[in-house]
């Protein structure tokens, strides 16, 4: 088994093949290099480390094992860090799923270029909640933020458009909730969490 250990070449990411003038290329280069070592070399370094590990083989066999492991390249250890983002070659800031940079993740997402996500874009609110939406905004519509949001809102989703419109013709013909017959007639009591009385 040491021989076949002592074939094991000694491998510095620093040794890399391929010239580059840019800081971030040369890291994510040798971060790639880290990891093929790592995919290479770690079921034979998990073998050896378990034997002698071991508590049930005798110290010669342990020590020598431990021996043997010392002939594996030092970025082969399984604790070796290769968390960096394989575009920016950054360490913090990392997608862990997707090894890449999460200012990058975003952009990519938002342009659809990561196959199986989505750049968040309108909620799919079903009609009950639309409907509850539409009579918030129309109450705050006093203030233009909330105005900007209901035409934005109108624009991207034709349902909420025909909700707000209905919404509004009815506001404008309805009576206020201080005319008691009216509270009276629909069971409504404006004190109470002053909600609408069609829900």
């Amino acid at each position: 088994m040491l021989n076949t250990v002592k074939a094991v070449r000694e491998f510095s990411p620093g040794h890399c093949l391929v010239r580059c003038k840019h800081k971030a290329v040369t890291k994510v280069i040798q971060d790639n290099y880290i990891r093929q070592l790592k995919r290479m070399h770690y079921f034979d370094r998990l073998q050896l480390e378990t034997i002698s590990e071991s508590d049930l083989l005798p110290p010669k066999i342990k020590a020598q094992a431990a021996k043997d492991l010392k002939f594996y390249p030092k970025y082969s250890h399984k604790n070796t860090e290769t968390d960096r983002c394989t575009i920016t070659a950054n360490l913090l800031g990392c997608v862990n799923d997707y090894k890449i940079n999460r200012v990058y993740f975003r952009n990519l997402a938002r342009e659809g270029n990561i196959a199986g996500l989505k750049f968040w874009r309108y909620p799919n609110y079903s009609r009950w909640d639309k409907e509850k939406l539409v009579f918030r905004l129309i109450q705050l519509e006093g203030d233009s933020y909330y105005k900007n949001m209901s035409a934005e809102l109108c624009r991207q989703d034709p349902e909420f458009q025909e909700i707000y419109k209905r919404r509004t013709a009815e506001e404008k013909s309805d009576a206020r909730t201080n005319d008691y017959a009216w509270c009276m007639r629909r069971n409504y009591t404006p004190d109470k969490w002053n909600e609408d009385y069609r829900f």
